[in-house]
């Protein structure tokens, strides 16, 4: 390969690694955007500056002479990032996809393999003398060896297990009626996409531990991963950029327009006689078609006239229905699991999430004290 061509590599890493920064620091710097869920974004932001950081000074050819001169030291320093964008994604999209979401202690146990990584890489390489460190850089050793492979190995099938668990977070949160970003799913299924195609990557490595493989082949596929990365950080950017803009719009326009008491009359007949929200896949369009509002009128009158959105407007209907079901004697034999079931939730995550929120107590515990009470009288 021409040293042209390289160097574009190079700068796709170096642009990676800058619009990352810079769209975190926006963030950061952004008074109105204080609150976890961007600030777990801005974090998976500058992980992805590091990983593009480590991907540059590990195979840059150019440019890690340039840090080999500064320091052997240097190199595997930014590798750990690889173990924080999965983490970080499965969080984000929690707090995004949440509204009780809090950022706890606890959840820095998701972050334990990053430190077993740094206890791994100080034996194989930080601790060892700098002529031996200088030539393991230079002869490529370290990052094709087993111990080495391995350990990445392990580290991308964590982060594969992540992303798919965020992705089963977003499906469940859709069918429950969480919030409504319908651009996340199809940025989270592609970056899914990239990071399995990373995980191939990989995967020969370790299959190359045995076997012969095709150095070329590994290039291509590393490379490849370059450029869809590049591609996918910007198009997030455009998205985001988009959205908000039409955000500001949006604002303008709901201002100036008043509440339809109709509609809002056609919307709790829907609700208290029809009962439409025992439907546990009872969804946004499906409810826009039965009482026969245009999807974007019914919105709005929902968001100005309840100030919540529909799912949290149809959950509430549901979480009453379950508590009454609770105190009905009738329903004793009844397992805590068929009442939510019966009263239209298809999560027991968020059904107990919002009972414990509106009445500090377990589903459970609310009726046993409940029949302990009419028991009483």
């Amino acid at each position: 390969m021409d040293k042209t061509l390289f160097n574009v590599h190079d700068l796709i890493l170096l642009l990676t690694s800058f619009e990352c920064l810079v769209f975190a620091f926006i963030i950061l710097s952004n008074k109105a955007l204080k609150n976890s869920t961007y600030y777990l974004f801005a974090a998976l932001l500058i992980s992805h500056s590091l990983i593009a950081l480590h991907e540059l000074v590990l195979w840059g050819g150019t440019f890690r002479q340039w840090v080999l001169s500064l320091s052997p030291n240097i190199f595997f320093s930014l590798n750990f990032s690889y173990l924080l964008d999965g983490p970080l994604v499965y969080l984000f999209i929690s707090s995004l996809f949440s509204t009780k979401f809090v950022l706890r202690k606890q959840q820095l146990l998701h972050f334990i393999p990053v430190v077993i990584f740094h206890i791994y890489i100080y034996f194989a390489f930080w601790q060892l003398d700098t002529s031996e460190k200088i030539t393991l850089i230079n002869s490529y050793d370290i990052a094709y060896s087993w111990h080495y492979v391995l350990v990445d190995f392990i580290g991308k099938s964590i982060r594969i297990i992540y992303l798919v668990m965020a992705a089963l977070l977003i499906k469940s949160c859709n069918a429950d009626g969480a919030k409504r970003t319908p651009w996340v799913k199809y940025i989270l299924f592609t970056f899914l996409a990239i990071a399995l195609w990373e995980f191939l990557l990989t995967s020969i490595k370790v299959y190359g531990l045995k076997y012969s493989i095709n150095l070329d082949a590994l290039e291509i596929i590393g490379l490849t991963d370059y450029y869809a990365m590049f591609a996918l950080l910007n198009l997030l950017i455009y998205i985001i950029v988009i959205e908000s803009i039409n955000k500001v719009g949006n604002k303008k326009v709901k201002v100036s327009e008043p509440v339809d008491m109709k509609l809002v009359t056609l919307i709790e007949k829907a609700m208290k006689v029809d009962k439409l929200y025992l439907n546990p896949n009872l969804s946004f369009e499906r409810f826009s078609e039965q009482v026969n509002i245009p999807a974007k009128e019914l919105s709005y009158t929902i968001n100005r006239h309840y100030k919540i959105n529909f799912y949290e407007y149809i959950n509430n209907y549901r979480i009453i229905e379950a508590k009454e079901n609770l105190e009905n004697r009738e329903n004793a034999a009844k397992t805590i699991t068929d009442i939510f079931y019966n009263a239209g939730f298809n999560s027991k995550s968020v059904y107990n999430t919002l009972f414990k929120k509106l009445y500090k107590s377990t589903p459970s515990q609310y009726r046993k004290q409940a029949l302990a009470k009419k028991g009483n009288k």
